[in-house]
């Protein structure tokens, strides 16, 4: 009994540790998350656990490691939703319950393994591959929660973060996890093994540091020598009364002052540059307050800059809210626009089952949105064959989506550009969890990511995943970078669409010949 709740309470504080969190982030900790769910999955010694018990404990280890991690859940539910604490505080704990399910299924899978008597290499790549699959579903599911994958861990370190490339977000985790995994099947046996076991892990460990390390030492960085000048501006405007009509001049011109102010400071000379203000940063329709949209005009042809803003839409069929990306031209004009197709549950919709009272100020200030269909990359001033940037849209929600990315990058995107509002999370961890998140995108896909956020976190990362330099939060603030294109294709971009089948298939063969190699061991 004391050995389970010593692995229960490890792996959950593992979790809560490795990811930000309001205290000291230790990537490494989050290993323990994985590592524990074995142990819970295999018991001790010969003696394993019964389905239901490895299922509950891997699930109860999850539960209480994703409540500390989601604990910010509650903020926007009593801000926003103006719940009470008493309310509020059991939200986290039920979507925390929710992902302990990946947890417990986990676990269920060591013990089968473990049942099967598995040879460690056998058992730990079945467990990286289940991985894998888990944390696919889960990101699909529902309409998908991908937050935090186990991979965004390790966004501090980004020579680990390199395999993103070839396997995906959701690949490196199973890797990551396979690793643990080897060792708490190390631990689980005596002899030489318990040390040998977890020593190979971390020479596995090590070789994906160094062979990353190596990576980031060759890589040219986009942020270097000629490119775009870009500017991502923060306002920091209060959410509490963003959209109240005596805020929209304010709110103007809050952005064009510090666009105004960082744009002269660039010189006279240079290019046609890049302004990009954050989602609904722009708290209006921008196709029906031509007056309020004519600063903005000014302001580019003034400075000549593209400006990409956030602001909302509303849909001739549906009559009902989208959530856009404007572009205005350096000389003036409309470019194209962008709308998102990702939506927030809860945050710009509720689903039909869930539409409560209580939950609709949660949505945007505004109302119910609907999915967009303009999602094509944006054509700035300065073309493509001008060696000049395109820009893949993704708004707030959909940067931690891998198939939305990719669409971008299929349709000609050379860089993608993140705006979010994330003033909803307070001074919370979400902000810091939402752009470890972001980051992998840039990995998968080769991309520099650009991210305007209305509070923080905002950041220039490059192709690598290094985060170049970033904001504060809750502050008004400006960030500046020239920013070359990238045009290149990851192996990632050409395996995403084949990797959850031959992950699947991968699982079935491994299951079919450990339960054939353990029938065999029986009957001798």
């Amino acid at each position: 009994m004391m050995t389970t709740v010593f692995w229960v309470a490890a792996g959950a504080l593992g979790l809560a540790a490795g990811m930000p969190n309001p205290l000291w982030q230790i990537p490494l900790l989050a290993l323990l998350y994985p590592l524990a769910l074995v142990r819970l999955g295999c018991g001790q010694g010969s003696v394993l656990p019964r389905r239901w018990s490895a299922v509950g404990r891997g699930w109860l280890c999850g539960a209480l490691g994703w409540t500390c991690v989601l604990y910010w859940v509650a903020v926007p539910v009593h801000e926003f939703g103006m719940l009470p604490w008493l309310l509020a505080l059991p939200c986290p704990i039920l979507l925390g319950m929710y992902m302990g399910v990946y947890g417990g299924l986990f676990a269920l899978l060591a013990r089968q393994a473990a049942s099967w008597r598995a040879p460690a290499w056998a058992a730990a790549l079945l467990l990286g591959l289940g991985w894998y699959l888990l944390e696919w579903l889960r990101g699909w599911l529902f309409t998908g929660f991908a937050w935090t994958p186990l991979s965004a861990a390790f966004a501090p370190w980004p020579a680990l973060l390199q395999g993103a490339s070839i396997l995906g977000a959701y690949g490196l985790s199973g890797l990551f996890a396979g690793l643990a995994a080897l060792a708490g099947l190390g631990l689980a046996q005596g002899g030489r093994r318990r040390l040998l076991l977890p020593g190979v892990a971390a020479l596995g460990l090590l070789a994906l540091w160094i062979g990353g390390g190596r990576v980031l030492a060759c890589a040219p960085s986009p942020f270097a020598g000629d490119g775009t000048d870009v500017v991502l501006v923060q306002g920091n405007l209060n959410q509490n009364v963003k959209w109240e009509p005596r805020m929209q001049r304010a709110t103007i011109e809050r952005y064009l002052t510090l666009s105004r102010g960082a744009l002269e400071a660039l010189g006279p000379d240079r290019d046609v540059a890049l302004l990009v203000w954050p989602e609904t940063s722009m708290p209006f329709d921008m196709e029906r307050a031509p007056a309020f949209v004519a600063p903005l005009r000014a302001l580019c042809r003034l400075e000549r800059a593209d400006l990409i803003t956030g602001s909302i839409g509303v849909d001739a069929a549906t009559r009902k809210y989208l959530n856009r990306a404007y572009l205005i031209l350096a000389d003036g004009t409309d470019g194209a626009r962008y709308e998102k197709e990702h939506l927030v549950p809860f945050g710009e919709y509720t689903p039909p089952l869930l539409d409560l009272p209580f939950l609709r100020p949660l949505l945007q200030g505004v109302g119910t949105f609907v999915p967009g269909s303009a999602t094509a990359p944006l054509a700035l001033s300065r073309s493509a064959a001008e060696e000049g940037l395109v820009p893949g849209l993704l708004i707030c929600y959909e940067s931690l989506f891998p198939e939305i990315a990719r669409d971008r990058v299929r349709d000609g995107a050379n860089v993608l550009v993140n705006i979010s509002n994330d003033a909803w999370f307070g001074r919370t961890s979400a902000p810091w969890q939402h752009l470890h998140a972001a980051v992998l995108r840039a990995v998968e896909f080769g991309r520099p990511l650009l991210r305007a956020t209305n509070t923080g976190v905002s950041a220039f990362v490059d192709s690598c995943g290094r985060v170049v330099s970033h904001s504060g939060l809750f502050v008004a603030a400006t960030l500046h970078a020239r920013v070359s294109a990238e045009t290149g294709m990851t192996v990632f971009f050409r395996l995403a669409p084949w990797l959850p089948a031959c992950a699947l298939a991968m699982v079935c063969a491994l299951c079919g010949y450990l339960a054939r190699r353990c029938a065999r061991q029986k009957s001798l």
